[in-house]
Parts: C-alpha cells; structure tokens; sequence
C-alpha cells in the first residue's frame, strides 16, 4: 500500500512539474539569440542525460550488491534503474541530432561525446538482450549483473570526453541568461521526478513477476 502510495504521489508530482517545465520552457525563457527556437531542446536534452547516468549508477550499485548478496531484490532494482535509465540515454541520443541538425547542419558526427553515447547505449541494449532471452535464470542474471557493471564505467567518459578530446559540436560551456536558468532548473526537476516515478512503478512491476515466477515453481 505504500508503494502504491508512493507511486501515485511521484506520478502527480512528475505531471505538475512537467507542465511547469513545459510552460517555463516555451513561453518564459527567451528564445536564443543564435541557434533559435531549438536551443529549446536543452532544457529536456541536458536533464535527460543526466538522470541516465544517475539510474545507471544505481544499476552499477544494486548489480554490485547483487553479485555480493545473491538477493533477487537487488536484481529487481538493477533491471529496473537500468531499463529506465535506458529510456532517458534513448531521449538523448534522439534530441541530440535533432537539435545538432538545426544548430550545425548535421545530425550525426563522430565525434568523441556522441561517439562514447553510441557505445553506452548499445551496451545496454546488449544487457536487455541478454536479460529478454534467458529471464529468470541465476546465471543468467549473474551475467548480466556483470554486463551492467562494465557498462557503467563508459559513462565518465561520455561525461569528459569533450575535456579529454575536444568537440566540433559539443560547446565546453553554456552561459544561461537567468531567466534561461530558472527554466533549466524546473526541468531537471521534472525530469528527476519523472524518473522516479518511472523506476518505482518498474519495480512494483519487477516485483510482481517476481512473485508469479515464485508461484509457478511452487509445488
């Protein structure tokens, strides 16, 4: 009942500050002097990468604790930080083109932050992969367990690869006008509350068929 509770709470919160973020985004913060109306994108694209690395993390975390725990709970909690984590990397690596293609005429370089972005991604999927065609095998989750583990460890480099290698699109650093600031905050808000909300309704569904598998081999 709690959790219900919980979710029910993070998903009304997610909608308020969604809307707000989406007013602040189109009708308060001015529109860019430069690249115009799809500097827009920002606002989700930045939020969205990094809440990525945040649920990655956690996949990183609870399929350490999985490994040393053998707890299927942590393994519930891996899959479902990673799935919706997943989700926020996909977000970027859509909006990304869309926007690098208005701003600078092309939608894909292979440069090093897009580039390292490609690999986390498809290492990921490579984790859903390996979890869709053998689901609900221990060794199989041990595996995968390591998967995500090796997985996390590219996203500090997609984090400094513009330090390290330098970008042809990616800018070091983005001066925000306040009124700019004020909406990329909400944003980030938005975007973080909706993530929680998305990772607790995963692990009340994670749970669930947990149970299930429980009560089919159960004599």
């Amino acid at each position: 009942m709690t959790l219900r509770i919980w979710s029910r709470a993070l998903w009304g919160l997610a909608v308020a500050l969604n809307a707000a973020a989406l007013y602040m985004v189109f009708f308060y913060a001015p529109v860019e002097a430069q690249m115009g109306a799809v500097q827009k994108i920002f606002y989700y694209h930045v939020p969205s990468a990094i809440a990525g690395y945040v649920l990655m993390f956690l996949a990183f975390l609870f399929s350490i604790l999985y490994l040393w725990k053998e707890d299927p709970t942590y393994d519930v909690l891996a899959y479902a930080t990673a799935e919706v984590g997943f989700v926020f990397i996909t977000i970027v690596l859509v909006t990304g083109p869309i926007w690098g293609h208005s701003a600078w005429g092309k939608w894909w370089v292979w440069e090093p932050r897009l580039t390292s972005a490609l690999i986390l991604w498809l290492m990921y999927s490579s984790y859903f992969l390996l979890r869709l065609f053998s689901r609900h095998e221990v060794r199989s989750a041990r595996i995968a367990a390591v998967v995500a583990i090796i997985a996390f460890f590219d996203v500090p480099i997609v984090h400094k690869a513009i330090s390290w290698w330098g970008s042809i699109v990616h800018p070091k650093k983005v001066v925000l006008e306040p009124a700019m600031r004020r909406a990329f905050f909400v944003s980030m808000a938005a975007v973080f509350v909706l993530a929680a909300a998305l990772t607790l309704t995963r692990w009340a569904v994670g749970k669930a068929e947990e149970r299930h598998m429980a009560a089919e081999v159960s004599p």
